[in-house]
């Protein structure tokens, strides 16, 4: 009982929690979920809500909030000690899961529900609630044979390992790469407070120079601004074989079995439950209807956008040629060199345009923004237990000033944190049987530069639209209405249409009147001059349609992966990949290019056959922010259809329901082209 895991808390007792208490937490706590579970399966009366999926949703709540939990130190948090439990604790998880999925009993009694009188008499949220479990018993395998079951735990068990140790040698591969530079002048284009932190890290290595790393701000920093190309080559090599055989260690960290594996038990597992293939199995629970619909909306998007991307790429080559008489650009060019013709076509310097962004602007301003748009007030609450010192957590309150919901805020790159940006779930919105309400709370990760102690805290403007990202993801957890857990929050919303509320934020991000509320310049507090307010409005086409095929390969790639039964030491992986480039992307491309092998997305997180996702909810998004922007972008009217259409309902409806609800009609396709300004 003296374990912080097992003691009754709302918000999680970040301080008082060691690796030690994680195994014994979990198990103890499976153990009394599947006691309990026996108890409720066991009663001879007929089902209802109020004795079946109450109190089955309370243990699932229990369970829930102390997994994710476990999760998210392991994320932000890393170390060898909690690897180890992490990955029993998975295991443990995946058995448990298992067994409820393919608990006949449970499946049974929630089937006499659906089909019996009560139903009709439940709310939307606990109908949608119902028939997301039956399909989800389904897809756990309920109607398989013995042996069928048994394979299915295995393959399930397996896949939950594969993932997790992908993950881990993305994240070993990542922290252990590093370069000493001695000679300042090989550093040359760099940023001062690029080049500070560098030799801040070097000390902390105890070496004397700059120590260069692959955290996304290092590489990024270096990418973008480095004049010595053979440094810029070098780290985009590091960078991009990553975890693979061209890569750091590849005897420790290379994934290439591992990804093999992985696709192979995902194939299997899709014809185990009647799939033709996991892709089949995936858009099972999304908005997409079959893979054929997936397919063409992808290839039909690459060949409206592609004419325009190669414009864009030859514009860039021409640049680099006048600009440093370049005669062939490169993987490692590219950036670099869209940043310096960025600079010459819209005056915009980045480094400079940082300097209008410090933090306490930007997160002031996007909540004014929210104040504006939903009427939704968000204030800082001091006191709270966290992971580390530079973590921050807020409220949000609505118009009567009652409490909708809460975020911890965790904004920069350390050691032992996974890489990327995320918003997860902390705690999910649930009515409890005792009638207390349990309000959501989410977790917001990034990974922006971290400042020296003597520097301001200032983001790029791609970081501030990384955050507003983030902050829709949240908004839609923590804003929701529903108290049906399974469908509350993020929860049960179909993962093609997760990204809506998202992408919608970042529209704010280049708007004039936004900005202005998110921008001061840190040392005298000017406001951004109407010009470079114009020249960020235009250059938010800049490259759209390179960006947009990007995120086109990327999508296939993931779904052709998934449709194929990939076969170990075949290289089928890498041979997709480069089939899946030649027919999509223009961008230059080395053999050695190993993506895949980080691309954690669909390898350890829960986009596998769903990265279309991004661009199948950018439709939405568009098509949902081309309303703000004909009534105005602060109008409150639109922005209330939208928090109760969209945000509130979480997953307890079907998503194009909702959308037409909002938008009035079906979303359109050309949406994405003129929001991204391929069509006039």
């Amino acid at each position: 009982m003296n374990n912080p895991l097992l003691t009754s808390f709302y918000l999680p007792p970040f301080s008082k929690i060691d690796p030690k208490h994680i195994l014994p937490a979990i198990q103890f706590i499976l153990l009394d979920c599947r006691k309990k579970i026996e108890s409720i399966i066991s009663l001879s009366e007929k089902f209802t809500w109020n004795n079946l999926c109450q109190p089955l949703s309370e243990i699932d709540n229990r369970l829930l909030r102390i997994w994710s939990l476990i999760e998210h130190l392991n994320a932000v948090k890393n170390s060898t000690e909690l690897r180890v439990v992490y990955e029993k604790s998975l295991l443990l998880i995946s058995e448990y899961t298992t067994w409820i999925g393919q608990n006949k009993k449970i499946y049974q009694a929630y089937h006499n529900l659906k089909n019996g009188k009560e139903f009709d008499f439940l709310t939307t949220s606990q109908k949608k609630f119902i028939e997301n479990t039956l399909r989800d018993f389904k897809l756990s395998g309920i109607n398989l044979s013995k042996d069928k079951k048994n394979r299915y735990g295995e393959i399930v068990s397996q896949l939950s390992k594969l993932s997790y140790n992908y993950s881990n040698n993305v994240l070993d591969a990542t922290m252990n790469w590093n370069k000493l530079i001695t000679d300042k002048t090989q550093l040359n284009g760099l940023p001062l407070r690029v080049l500070e932190q560098a030799k801040k890290m070097a000390i902390s290595k105890n070496k004397i120079g700059w120590l260069l790393t692959l955290d996304m701000p290092s590489y990024l920093s270096i990418i973008t601004y480095s004049e010595n190309r053979e440094l810029r080559k070098e780290i985009y090599h590091a960078f991009a074989t990553r975890a693979s055989d061209q890569g750091l260690n590849p005897d420790k960290w290379d994934n290439t079995v591992i990804m093999e594996e992985i696709l192979e038990l995902r194939y299997e597992l899709s014809q185990l439950l009647g799939f033709k293939n996991f892709a089949e199995k995936s858009l099972s629970t999304k908005m997409a209807k079959n893979v054929e619909q997936v397919i063409k909306f992808l290839v039909d998007l690459s060949n409206k956008v592609r004419p325009k991307a190669q414009k864009e790429l030859e514009q860039l080559c021409i640049f680099a040629k006048k600009y440093d008489g370049l005669d062939k650009i490169e993987a490692w060019d590219i950036i670099y060199y869209s940043e310096k013709q960025k600079k010459y076509l819209f005056s915009i310097d980045n480094e400079k345009l940082r300097t209008y962004f410090p933090e306490n602007i930007v997160i002031n301003g996007l909540f004014e923004i929210i104040k504006r748009i939903y009427n939704i007030t968000i204030k800082e609450r001091y006191n709270v237990d966290i992971w580390h010192s530079s973590v921050r957590f807020f409220d949000l309150f609505d118009i009567k000033n009652k409490l909708c919901g809460s975020f911890y805020l965790d904004l920069y790159s350390r050691k032992n944190k996974r890489s990327g940006a995320w918003m997860s779930d902390c705690i999910c919105k649930f009515k409890k049987s005792n009638g207390t309400l349990q309000n959501p709370v989410a977790y917001i990760i990034c990974n922006f530069n971290n400042p020296l102690n003597n520097q301001p805290k200032l983001f790029t403007h791609n970081e501030v639209i990384t955050l507003f990202h983030e902050f829709g993801h949240a908004l839609h957890h923590t804003l929701t209405q529903i108290e049906t857990l399974g469908v509350s929050g993020i929860n049960g919303v179909p993962w093609d249409a997760i990204e809506l509320p998202s992408q919608l934020m970042e529209n704010w991000c280049w708007e004039p009147e936004a900005l202005k509320l998110i921008s001061n310049h840190y040392k005298n507090n000017q406001p951004l001059t109407e010009n470079i307010l114009d020249n960020i409005f235009k250059s938010k086409h800049y490259q759209t349609a390179l960006f947009i095929l990007r995120q086109l390969e990327l999508g296939l790639f993931d779904f052709l992966i998934h449709i194929e039964h990939i076969t170990l030491g075949n290289q089928q992986i890498l041979k997709k990949l480069q089939e899946v480039r030649k027919f999509i992307s223009i961008l230059p491309s080395p053999d050695w290019n190993r993506f895949s092998h980080s691309f954690s997305h669909i390898f350890s997180g829960g986009y596998s056959a769903g990265y279309y996702s991004y661009l199948w909810a950018e439709v939405l998004s568009a098509d949902a922010f081309s309303l703000f922007k004909e009534k105005g972008i602060f109008n409150s009217k639109i922005g209330q259809s939208f928090l109760q259409n969209i945000l509130t309902q979480g997953g307890s409806e079907e998503p194009m329901e909702l959308f037409k609800r909002f938008r009035g009609r079906k979303p359109k396709l050309d949406s994405i082209l003129y929001h991204y300004g391929i069509k006039n």
